[in-house]
C-alpha cells in the first residue's frame, strides 16, 4: 500500500458498483446509505484502499474508535491473542479480568480526587440511554436538555436526541418525551446572546 491518495479507477468503480447493487437487494433501508460509495477491501493507518484498487483517506476513523488507525501491529497482535483464548462472553454473565484491568487503569487516569467507577457499554447509543437512565435517576426530574445539530444514535431516545431529522427520524415517531433542543453554546452564540441582553 503506498502512503498516498491513489485513484486509480472512477468512483465509484465497477467492483464498487456491482456489490452496491448487492447492497440494494439484500441491506435493509433503515441500514441508510453510506458516505462513500466505494467498498472498502483494506485498510493501513489512516488510509484505506477499496475493492477497485482506489485509495483514500479515511476520514471517520469508524466514526471514533480507530484511534491508531486500521491494522496497527500492536492491535492485530491484541486481537489474534485473544482470539486464540476465547471470542466472548457477556461480562454479566461470565466475568473476565481483562475489564476489570481496563477498568482500574481507566479510573486512575480520570481527573479528580473524587471516588470513580467505570462503566461499559456495547455502542455510544447504549452509553447515552445509561447516562440519561443514571442522570434521571440521580435529580429525580424528567428533562433532558440537547444541543442543536448534535447525532446521539438510532435507538428511540437517541433518536429523539439526535437533530436531523433525515435519514434518521424520518417516519420513525412518535418520539421519547421531555426532550428540549438548545443551540450550542458556542462563543459566537454567547457573543450574540451578551448583544441582545444590552440592546
Amino acid at each position: 500500500m503506498t502512503k498516498f491518495i491513489s485513484l486509480i479507477t472512477s468512483l465509484p468503480g465497477p467492483k464498487s458498483q456491482e456489490i452496491a447493487k448487492r447492497r440494494e437487494k439484500y441491506i435493509a433501508k433503515p441500514m441508510g446509505s453510506s458516505l462513500s460509495p466505494c467498498y472498502i477491501a483494506h485498510g493501513d493507518g489512516a488510509l484505506v484502499t477499496d475493492v477497485d484498487g482506489n485509495q483514500f483517506i479515511d476520514l471517520t476513523g469508524g466514526w471514533g474508535c480507530l484511534a491508531v488507525g486500521h491494522t496497527h501491529k500492536k492491535v492485530v497482535a491484541a486481537v489474534k491473542d485473544q482470539a486464540e483464548k476465547y471470542l466472548h462472553t457477556d461480562f454479566t454473565a461470565v466475568p473476565y479480568e481483562s475489564l476489570v484491568e481496563l477498568a482500574e487503569k481507566l479510573v486512575k487516569l480520570a481527573p479528580g480526587n473524587t471516588p470513580k467507577v467505570a462503566a461499559f457499554f456495547n455502542s455510544g447509543a447504549e452509553a447515552i440511554e445509561n447516562a440519561v437512565k443514571i442522570a434521571r435517576a440521580h435529580t429525580k426530574r424528567p428533562a433532558i436538555i440537547v444541543f442543536e445539530n448534535a447525532f446521539h444514535g438510532r435507538t428511540l431516545l437517541t433518536m429523539t436526541m439526535t437533530h436531523k431529522a433525515m435519514p434518521y427520524k424520518y417516519h420513525f415517531g412518535p418520539f421519547a418525551p421531555e426532550i428540549y433542543r438548545l443551540p450550542f453554546p458556542s462563543s459566537s452564540h454567547f457573543f450574540k446572546c451578551k448583544l441582545i441582553l444590552i440592546f
